[in-house]
Order: C-alpha cells, then sequence, then structure tokens
C-alpha cells in the first residue's frame, strides 16, 4: 500500500467578479426576526463541483462560489476564506480581503494525493455576521497495471554460476544429482512463492507490492527438477532494489553432455 504522503493541493483561480457595490435596504418590519447573516452559494452548473464527490488523485474540480451580503443590514462583505480540511487538521487555500456586497468567484483546485478532505467556503460581513457552505472531496488512489509479460531464460551449464536471474536480485550456484535447482536470493529484499492463480489475478503494481509484503520470505526456492525436463507451474515474486516483479516458472529442460549437464529453465515475469 502506498505510504502517507503530506496532502498538498494545487490551487487556480479564475477571478469571474470581483466585488459589485449595489444600495441594500433593511426590512422594516420589526416584528418579525431579521436574520442578517450574508448568503453564499456554491454555482451548480455544468461543469462546477456543488456537493460532495469522489475523484482520482491528480484531477481537478471546478468550484463557483456567489456571495451576497444581507439586504437586511446593507453590510459590506469583508471577507471571504476557502479551506481544505484533512484529518481534523484546516489549510487555508484562501483568505481575500473584501469591500462590496457581492462576491462571484471561480477556483480551480487540483488533488495530487489519494486522501479524504472537507472543503468549506465562509463569507464574513462588515459586523461580524458569517455563512459557511461545505462539502466532502474522496480522492482515489489510481491503480498502475503491470507491465507487459516478457519472456526470462535461466540458464546453469555444468558448475558454472547460472545466468539471467540477477535483474530479479537472485542467484542459481549450485545443483546436484537427486538435488533440484537452488534458487536463492542475491542482493533481493524478498523472494516469497505465491499461488498459481496469482499469476493472472496480480494485476496492478499495488496489488503485487502488497502479496509480496504479505507472503512469507523464504530464502531458497528449488521446485525445479535438475535431473529430468519437465513443465511448471510455480509462481515467484520479489523484491529488489524498489522494485516488485512476479515470475511464472513454465518449462525447464535438463540436458547432458561432455561439458557436464546443461539446465535451462524459461517462463515470463511482469513487473
Amino acid at each position: 500500500l502506498k505510504s502517507m504522503k503530506k496532502l498538498s493541493y494545487l490551487l487556480g483561480l479564475l477571478l469571474i467578479a470581483g466585488m459589485i457595490f449595489s444600495s441594500c435596504k433593511k426590512d422594516e418590519d420589526d416584528n418579525d426576526p431579521i436574520d442578517l447573516t450574508p448568503t453564499i452559494n456554491l454555482k451548480g452548473d455544468a461543469g462546477y463541483t456543488s456537493g460532495d464527490v469522489t475523484i482520482n488523485e491528480g484531477d481537478t474540480i471546478l468550484v463557483g462560489i456567489i456571495a451576497l451580503s444581507n439586504t437586511n443590514s446593507g453590510k459590506k462583505l469583508t471577507n471571504f476564506k476557502l479551506t481544505l480540511t484533512s484529518n481534523n487538521v484546516p489549510q487555508v487555500l484562501i483568505d481575500s480581503t473584501l469591500n462590496g456586497t457581492t462576491f462571484d468567484v471561480n477556483y480551480k483546485i487540483g488533488f495530487p494525493d489519494a486522501s479524504v478532505v472537507r472543503l468549506s467556503a465562509k463569507i464574513t460581513d462588515k459586523d461580524g455576521q458569517s455563512k459557511e457552505i461545505s462539502f466532502n472531496i474522496t480522492i482515489e488512489e489510481v491503480a498502475t497495471p503491470l507491465d507487459a509479460a516478457a519472456d526470462f531464460t535461466w540458464q546453469r551449464i555444468g558448475a558454472n554460476p547460472g545466468t539471467g536471474l540477477d535483474m530479479f536480485g537472485l542467484k542459481w550456484t549450485w545443483n546436484g544429482k537427486a538435488v533440484n535447482a537452488k534458487i536463492e536470493k542475491d542482493g533481493a529484499d524478498k523472494l516469497v512463492q505465491l499461488s498459481s492463480a496469482e499469476w493472472n489475478s496480480i494485476e496492478t503494481k499495488e496489488d503485487l507490492a502488497a502479496a509480496v509484503e504479505a507472503a512469507a520470505d523464504i530464502s531458497i526456492y528449488e521446485g525445479v527438477s535438475a535431473e529430468a525436463s519437465a513443465t511448471y507451474d510455480d509462481v515467484l515474486a520479489t523484491k529488489y532494489n524498489g522494485e516488485y516483479f512476479i515470475i511464472h516458472v513454465e518449462n525447464a529442460t535438463v540436458e547432458t553432455g561432455t561439458g557436464g549437464t546443461t539446465i535451462t529453465i524459461t517462463g515470463e515475469y511482469k513487473k
């Protein structure tokens, strides 16, 4: 799983209309309670986000805000604040001083990291009366597909070290009569054996990393015979130099000649 990263935001401001001055008149009816708070609303037109939403990390949203002073008080708007809160920690993105009765603005906000945040917009007038609106934004992690499967060949001739294993952080330096090939870690942080089904079921880099980290580490794999050619359906995985590999062992041929025994193991891998 991806480690938690410090939340960061990309904010772009598209000012549609600044502050528009207008005259206001108080309600003369003293018998009814008078609401003196300003109003603030989110634009709900196409293309705007105006309520709880789920997006992918790296996506942006367009938020449009319209605020008006209260006609009963006639007090001008003096402050606008846009805040993002994550894990109960607020981060003020915009803190603007105003001097008018109308405020109309658009903000384009990008979210590069997976998280859940709350976006709040607050308007305040000259008397300190305020109104706030907010909604939640869920930013989901984008899964990264594994690379396409590629062929691998591991080969050991006589007493020489096996070739083709170093890219996986492995080595093959011994086997013998009635002793299977010994595939060992050689720099790999982890070597694990997965189920055969996981060769097809694991499709993303994130899922492969999770599977490797959850599996028990082994120091050696010895599933291939050093005496007879055969087919296999073994799935290994390694973590090496910060990268994860899944390896499908499919075939092995054993040939004996004047130079000794040559064992060739073939299959596919993905990373």
